[in-house]
């Protein structure tokens, strides 16, 4: 049906036919509309939110003539209405939206009302008891279904109106229901606090469309924590006075002089609150700063500090010196591994402290040396549980050590009901050694956990290389642990012969020392790298390596095998752009025709995929990595293989697993892959840094392959920024490991 508004633009009325494309992002939205009953449906462009097909939508816009797709019409504004003709009204019934219309109930209301059919729904739905074999279940089944749609319709029309994605708008809905809109225009940044993935930035431009003032105090209280988020994101515990203040007057786009007011007043009370916690620190040069934590990355953070210190100075009985000897020696003669006098110290340190770090690259001996330990606390009969960070560096760990380990968040057994771990002070572990390995990827929060769960007596064991990426989270807890120099600890260098002869190990350490690698021009070599200075052949040459190269000459399976490590998600080299095109070369179709849409990727039976958040209630981890076994059945379910399990997804969860052909460097800790190949650009300039590449390098079991330019390279070695990150852990290591008065 045509028409036209006051305003002059023309008012379409129809039937959504089909969602030809949509951009998550932005709304920006081409769908195929029928109008007419007797007429072809017609292209509509515009700024939509979410639209289901078969409901009816009233459209305000004018016709215009693109130059590649033809005749359009593009809508300003839009609302959503119901059908008005016999056919449309049928069609609406039976298109689904309406849980407990099938389409022979569909067609037995319509015979009995007619025109009247949706109106007796809104305002005489006893009415339904009219017709036969409709009983009072059903009725109230089709009741709550239609009121349901009725009552979020309102909601679901605002929140598109205002800018918010299609993705977001099923899970605002879900979370406040029909009262989204009071809610939001009351607060509009509480969306950034309650839905994950909607961040300042979207809050924000949502509430200046709703008036809020630029100065609000709303405003600023949400710009500080937000801002205190980001750092956090960014590896940080805290921000400095002079930080939050810039950082505000970039975000806020006000004059420094109202954002240092605003600031006083609202610091103040976020600290007053206990939303927010304050502290001081000196710098080199013996300035006093103010710095500002979350209140929860604070205790986090006193807690580690505290909790270390506590266990250093409580009384601990060492195993005698040569009983220990005597040990190792006959543990070297069964296994027919000397130890090396390094080793020898770590063993020795790690059974007479309570804390002790084992840290070291690789082929240093780092995995011999943690089997001696673990054995040697047994030969003590000391009961030894063992964990960490992540589910793949967890199996690693049982495969080598011959025990079983499990991840952090299951050792210290997460509550998804109750969103805490049940593991703490009142209910602590029941082991009498803790080992933690891949101890580089612990922020601060998950260590405050773990150390909040320790037994008073307990022995703490950290294992890592403080040479990897430092954590996701924030802090930087291993190598904090070593420079405070309150903490035992054992750097392994010697490199044993039997890894001497490993490129990977020999350019993995020229890169840890910031030099150049001697890579070996040697199809036999297990590093290589081929140089491209042209980057835009860079991906091409990847993707024949992945699909034909590699499974021809070496019979690596592409899927199971092959890993692609990269430093972003963006860009041409990034994961989107590379799991798509790998996708389609390597599961183009799925393997029965399956398919499952989440706005973000498509996901087909046979794909590798990419766990990207931690979800309590699946027990799936970020960094998880499966295949998916079914797509799409029951209404939008996933199946997933994780090799020791296989979990059902619904849609919405589906949302958080990702393609896995090529994932980031970052979320590749605590895994090892046969084979690793990795882009080297100048394209990644502001990822590259020396401890991202050799993280990458130190993922292969048996071969590496570095493809770039030598330009971006050498860049990524010369580059140390990311160790720069702003924690206080050390300091109050110190200053807590300092005997007390009382103590003398």
């Amino acid at each position: 049906m045509q028409l036209s508004d006051t305003t002059g633009l023309e008012v379409l009325q129809g039937e959504l036919q089909k969602i030809s494309y949509q951009n998550v992002d932005n709304g920006w939205t081409v769908v195929r509309m029928r109008c007419d009953e007797k007429e072809v449906p017609i292209t509509v462009v515009g700024h939509f939110g979410q639209m289901t097909i078969g409901e009816y939508y009233e459209l305000h816009g004018e016709w215009v003539q693109h130059a590649n797709y033809g005749r359009q019409f593009k809508v300003s504004r839009w609302a959503q209405i119901y059908p008005h003709s016999l056919a449309g009204i049928l069609r609406y019934l039976k298109s689904g939206i309406i849980r407990g219309i099938g389409d022979k109930t569909a067609e037995r209301i319509l015979t009995h009302f007619g025109h009247a059919t949706l109106e007796i729904l809104d305002k005489d739905p006893d009415r339904l008891l009219e017709i036969p074999k409709i009983g009072r279940k059903k009725k109230q089944d089709i009741l709550k279904s239609w009121n349901e749609r009725k009552r979020f319709r309102e909601a679901e029309i605002f929140l598109s109106t205002h800018g918010i994605s299609p993705t977001f708008i099923s899970k605002i809905v879900r979370i406040y229901g029909e009262r989204a809109p009071q809610l939001i225009q009351e607060d509009p940044y509480r969306l950034a606090r309650d839905i994950a993935g909607i961040g300042f930035l979207s809050a924000d431009q949502i509430a200046m469309n709703l008036g809020t003032p630029a100065d609000s105090p709303m405003r600023i209280r949400a710009a500080l924590t937000h801002q205190l988020e980001v750092a956090e994101e960014n590896g940080h515990c805290f921000q400095t006075r002079p930080q939050l203040r810039d950082a505000l007057a970039v975000l806020l786009k006000l004059p420094q002089v109202s954002i240092e007011a605003a600031m006083e007043e609202t610091l103040s009370d976020l600290t007053e609150q206990g939303t927010i916690a304050f502290d001081e620190v000196r710098t080199e040069d013996g300035q006093i700063l103010d710095i500002y934590y979350s209140a929860r990355t604070f205790a986090a953070e006193d807690m580690v500090a505290r909790g270390i210190a506590d266990l250093l100075k409580t009384k601990f009985e060492a195993e005698p010196e040569d009983r220990i000897l005597r040990y190792l020696q006959s543990y070297a003669e069964i296994s027919g591994q000397p130890f090396s006098p390094e080793q020898l110290d770590a063993v020795r340190k790690s059974v007479s402290h309570r804390v002790f770090v084992l840290t070291g690259g690789p082929g240093v001996g780092k995995t011999t040396t943690a089997n001696a330990i673990i054995r040697l606390l047994l030969k003590m009969r000391k009961s030894v549980a063992l964990a960490a960070p992540t589910g793949r560096a967890a199996q690693r760990l049982s495969e080598v050590a011959a025990i079983g380990a499990k991840t952090i968040h299951r050792l210290l057994e997460w509550s998804a009901a109750e969103h805490t771990f049940l593991r703490d002070e009142t209910t602590p572990l029941d082991a009498q050694v803790i080992i933690i390995d891949e101890a580089s990827m612990l922020d601060i929060h998950l260590a405050a956990a773990l150390i909040r769960a320790l037994p008073r007596d307990a022995q703490l064991i950290f294992i890592g290389d403080v040479d990897q990426l430092p954590s996701v989270g924030p802090g930087n807890v291993l190598r904090d642990l070593i420079e405070s120099g309150v903490v035992p600890f054992t750097k392994l260098s010697q490199i044993f012969r039997q890894a001497a002869g490993s490129s990977i190990v020999q350019v993995a350490h020229q890169i840890n020392r910031g030099e150049m690698p001697n890579f070996v021009d040697h199809a036999a070599s297990d590093c290589q790298f081929i140089a491209i200075e042209d980057a835009s052949h860079i991906r091409e040459v990847i993707k024949s390596l992945v699909h034909q190269t590699l499974p021809e000459r070496g019979s690596y399976d592409p899927l199971r095998d092959i890993q692609v490590l990269t430093p972003m998600n963006r860009g041409p080299l990034g994961t989107y752009q590379l799991n798509q095109e790998l996708q389609e070369l390597l599961n183009p179709q799925g393997n029965r025709g399956e398919k499952l849409d989440t706005d973000v990727v498509t996901l087909r039976p046979g794909d590798k995929v990419i766990q990207t958040v931690n979800n309590y209630e699946l027990n799936v981890f970020n960094g998880d990595i499966g295949f998916v076994e079914h797509a799409g059945f029951d209404g939008g379910q996933v199946l997933v293989n994780f090799g020791d399990r296989k979990v059902s997804y619904a849609k919405d969860d589906a949302y958080d697993l990702k393609l896995a052909y090529s994932i980031t460097i970052h979320k590749s800790q605590g895994s090892e892959f046969p084979v690793v190949i990795i882009p080297v650009s100048m394209q990644h300039y502001i990822m590259l840094q020396r401890n991202l590449i050799y993280t990458a390098i130190t993922r292969a079991r048996r071969l590496v392959i570095l493809v770039g330019t030598t330009a971006a390279l050498a860049q990524a070695i010369k580059t140390q920024t990311s160790l720069k990150r702003q924690t206080h852990l050390i300091t109050r290591l110190v200053q807590c490991s300092r005997p007390r008065a009382s103590d003398g």
